[in-house]
């Protein structure tokens, strides 16, 4: 299943919105009353990469995810139910829902690569996106430096302008990017801390950094698993497991008090920490009182 072309007009809010709808229906509702429904995700909006088709793009991929049933035919769709749950109970629903939908992409994609050999563009792009060094981010323009980028590296996942406009998009929604428009620099920066923050539940509330990060990696596999950094473009940059939007992540969450990155006296644990010319040793992650 691939984001960036045929479903290219798909989107992360538009699932939340239509699964927020669904969740109030027990029984489901059939394609034509949720098309009815949510009217507004059929209007053409006013940037190009935003116009076109949102609510049947993003059902497909719903359905593709098992967010959202496919029975076919007449029959209802419905929400997957500990979604629904989750969807009515939580105080603000979108984190929670950002979270999960990261997860189920990067989760579906490994099975995906591992099943087929080819992992979806998406997937490939935001394992990517995520080993750009933060202090030197992409140019939001494809012409702007971005396109001469992705040519040298022969990579086919994010290849042309059509598909670089939705797949900022998909990053910054899910957590893993963010645009910084300063003067005439407008660019796209990676950092992983919303995702990250959005784990929170999910992740060991104190442990080793090694393992800390394996369970990290396990959860969202774009955050630098192995089977996914093997099928990005070989022979050029070094693909790190730790990546340096990963990396930016953590600091800033240690910035704002939600983790403690701690020092140790195991080497065996240790990692190293930063961005630029200096680093520090981490030995033990846990999240803090915020």
């Amino acid at each position: 299943m691939d984001y960036l072309r045929g479903n290219a007009t798909a989107s992360a809010v538009g699932l939340f919105v239509i699964c927020s709808y669904l969740s109030g229906y027990p029984d489901g509702r059939t394609e034509s009353e949720v098309v009815d429904a949510l009217q507004v995700l059929r209007r053409p909006a006013r940037s190009s990469d935003e116009s076109g088709p949102v609510l049947g793009a993003s059902l497909k991929i719903g359905q593709g995810l098992g967010i959202i049933t496919n029975p076919g035919g007449t029959a209802p769709l419905t929400v997957e139910p500990n979604l629904v749950t989750e969807l009515q109970d939580a105080e603000d629903p979108w984190p929670w829902f950002r979270g999960q939908l990261l997860q189920r992409i990067a989760e579906h994609g490994v099975q995906q690569l591992v099943a087929t050999g080819t992992a979806p563009d998406l997937v490939l792009g935001l394992t990517w996106l995520l080993q750009r060094n933060p202090l030197t981010p992409f140019p939001t323009a494809w012409t702007g430096g971005t396109e001469p980028l992705v040519r040298a590296l022969g990579f086919e996942a994010v290849a042309n302008s059509e598909q670089w406009r939705p797949f900022q998009r998909w990053a910054l929604a899910l957590g893993l990017a963010r645009r910084s428009d300063l003067g005439g620099a407008k660019v796209l920066v990676p950092d992983a801390s919303t995702a990250i923050a959005d784990q929170r539940s999910q992740l060991p509330p104190a442990s080793a950094a090694t393992d800390w990060l394996a369970a990290l990696r396990r959860r969202v596999p774009v955050l630098g698993d192995r089977t996914l950094l093997a099928a990005l473009p070989q022979g050029g940059p070094h693909w790190k497991e730790l990546p340096p939007g990963v990396v930016l992540g953590l600091l800033k969450l240690e910035k704002e008090g939600l983790l403690r990155l701690e020092p140790s006296d195991d080497a065996a644990e240790v990692i190293a920490l930063g961005l630029g010319a200096t680093s520090r040793q981490v030995g033990r992650i846990s999240f803090g009182s915020r």
